[in-house]
């Protein structure tokens, strides 16, 4: 890939790739993960990524595009979903949002952007040129018509007259740091404690649950972290948040040893199997 952009770097967050730095156009993907390699270090592309939801995804890519200081135009390609990310796009930068901060004339399901700021959906609408080309997962047509683009845009990039955009809510909001509880404060779910095992023979999880008195109460079989937690959780067998929390983990490390034949042991991280000793 070429250099990036100062604002790109720090502001994309996604699964984006990067092209030109000087380029004004941006490209959205849809569904069709397999254009961003094919669009990665093209001169007339600068950044290029994938959109698979109708709400949050397109509202963060609005909010990176009028973001960027040279981003004027947006090319919407690739394969449609049954999200209609692509027909959202499109509604929301020729209808804007309604009073309930959903995209007019969108078909989608949840075509909901609450985080969408007036200033922003101005800018979007305003500001960038958006190129309809829903359904073509053809690279280089796709380039073709981003060099056109790059040869028709023929003056600096600035930002409005307002003299640029207000931080998004993911700007504003907190950011905090993580940490572990320290053993000692962990606290006892009233309903028991579980040992989850590995069944390899019958490619299963198998998950014990014993009472505080140590006692085996009953023993729940399942494919997958999923269903083991749904159906746990269904029966009332977890009573506290850190509880199911811990038990969702090792479930799903339990899940990742049985699909990729790793060494499972509960609360230790998972290993590479152990090679077959020589007979």
């Amino acid at each position: 890939m070429t250099d990036q952009s100062p604002d790109l770097q720090h502001t994309i967050v996604g699964d984006v790739v990067f092209g030109g730095a000087d380029s004004p156009v941006a490209v959205c993907t849809l569904a069709s993960r397999r254009l961003l390699p094919l669009l990665a270090g093209r001169p007339e592309i600068a950044v290029a990524g994938r959109v698979f939801t109708e709400n949050v995804g397109i509202e963060r890519m609005v909010q990176n595009l009028v973001g960027s200081e040279r981003l004027r135009y947006l090319i919407v390609c690739g394969r449609e979903s049954r999200h209609r990310v692509g027909q959202t796009i499109v509604a929301l930068h020729r209808n804007g949002l309604d009073d309930g901060s959903r995209v007019a004339g969108s078909e989608a399901p949840e075509p909901l952007m609450p985080n969408l700021t007036q200033m922003q959906l101005r800018a979007f609408q305003e500001r960038v040129v958006l190129v309809d080309m829903i359904g073509e997962e053809d690279a280089e047509v796709i380039v073709a018509r981003a060099r056109q683009l790059v040869a028709q845009s023929c003056q600096p990039n600035s930002r409005s007259s307002e003299g640029g955009l207000p931080p998004t809510p993911a700007d504003q909001a907190p950011m905090i740091a993580a940490w572990p509880e320290p053993a000692d404060a962990w606290v006892y779910d009233p309903t028991g404690f579980f040992l989850v095992f590995v069944d390899r023979v019958g490619r299963r999880l198998r998950v014990e649950q014993y009472n505080q008195e140590r006692r085996l109460e009953r023993i729940y079989l399942g494919q997958n972290a999923e269903e083991l937690c749904h159906t746990i959780v269904r029966d009332e067998q977890v009573t506290l948040l850190a509880h199911a929390a811990y038990l969702g983990r090792e479930l799903a490390k339990a899940e990742v040893a049985l699909r990729f034949d790793l060494e499972y042991e509960q609360d230790s991280p998972l290993r590479p199997p152990r090679p077959i000793p020589p007979v």
